[in-house]
C-alpha cells in the first residue's frame, strides 16, 4: 500500500466540495453512511479478514442506495480501513499504525509554535506506563524473558559505547523507547508510542545539538541506564520513576534559557 499520508491526502483533494458538482446532501449521506460503517466494524467488533455486509445489505440498513455506500466504502478503503474487492463484499484491513501516525503528525504540526510541549504531553504519560509495564512483564517471564534480557542489555552496552556519537547515540535512545514500548506487551500503547516516532526522532536529535554546544552531554544517559536496570531487575515502581523523571528532565531541558535564547 502507497503511504497513508500521500493516499489520504490525494483522496481529500481529488473530492468534490459542495458547490463544484457535489450535492451538500450527498456529502452529507455519504459522510454518514462512512461513519456508520466505523461503528458497524467497532460495534460487532471485526477483526482484520472479516467480511463487511453486501452493498445492498448496508444501504437497507443505513437507508440510503447503493451508490452513497459504495462512495463511503471507497473513502474508506482509500484510508486503509477496509479493502474493497469485485464481486467480494468488502473485508477489514489489517491495523496500520500509518493511518494514527498521518493524524498524530497533523495535530502536532498544528501546535507549531509549541509542537515539542504537545509531543510531551502526549508521551511522557504513555513512556511511563510502558516501562512499568515492561517491568512487570520481565518480572513475569522468568527464563522464557531470557531473549528479551540479552537484547535490552546489549542496547545498554551500545548506549554505552556511543555516548559521545552525537549521530548514533539518538538512535539508539529512540531504539531504547521503541523497545521498551514492544516489551510493555501492550499493542495499542505500542502502536502509539511507534506513531510518533518520526517528530519524537527529530526532537531527540535537537536535544543532542544542544547538549552538544553546551557540553551538557551524560544526564539523559544515566537517565537511561537507571530506566534500564529497573526494567530488567523487573521493579515496576522503580521503572516508572525513572522514567517519568526522564521525561520530565528532558522537557525542562528544552524549555531552560540555554534553549530558548
Amino acid at each position: 500500500m502507497d503511504d497513508l499520508g500521500a493516499t489520504a491526502w490525494n483522496y481529500l483533494a481529488s473530492s468534490s466540495p459542495a458547490g463544484t458538482g457535489g450535492t451538500i446532501e450527498r456529502e452529507s449521506l455519504a459522510d454518514r453512511a462512512r461513519k456508520a460503517v466505523l461503528e458497524l466494524i467497532d460495534r460487532e467488533h471485526l477483526a482484520a479478514g472479516d467480511p463487511l455486509p453486501s452493498t445492498g445489505a448496508l444501504a437497507e440498513r443505513f437507508g440510503v442506495s447503493r451508490p452513497v455506500v459504495r462512495e463511503a466504502l471507497s473513502a474508506l478503503a482509500a484510508l486503509g480501513i477496509i479493502e474493497v474487492s469485485n464481486g467480494r463484499s468488502a473485508t477489514v484491513r489489517p491495523l496500520d499504525p500509518h493511518l494514527v501516525r498521518f493524524y498524530l503528525s497533523r495535530a502536532l504540526g498544528e501546535s507549531r509554535s509549541d509542537s515539542f510541549s504537545t509531543l510531551m504531553d502526549l508521551r511522557g504519560p504513555l513512556e511511563v506506563r510502558a516501562a512499568r509495564r515492561a517491568a512487570e512483564g520481565l518480572a513475569a517471564s522468568g527464563e522464557d524473558g531470557a531473549e528479551e534480557r540479552a537484547a535490552l542489555q546489549q542496547l545498554r552496552a551500545r548506549l554505552d559505547d556511543s555516548l559521545q556519537d552525537s549521530e548514533l547515540y539518538p538512535q539508539l535512545d529512540l531504539q531504547l523507547h521503541q523497545e521498551i514500548a514492544r516489551l510493555s506487551g501492550n499493542r495499542a500503547l505500542h502502536g502509539l508510542l511507534e506513531a510518533v516516532s518520526v517528530p519524537l526522532f527529530r526532537a531527540m536529535q535537537d536535544v543532542r545539538a544542544e547538549r552538544d554546544l553546551h557540553g551538557l552531554v551524560g544526564s539523559e544517559h544515566e537517565d537511561h541506564l537507571q530506566i534500564i536496570d529497573a526494567i530488567l531487575a523487573g521493579d515496576p515502581e522503580a521503572a516508572a520513576a525513572a522514567m517519568e523523571h526522564h521525561m520530565r528532565s528532558v522537557e525542562n531541558f528544552t524549555t531552560a534559557p540555554l534553549i530558548t535564547s
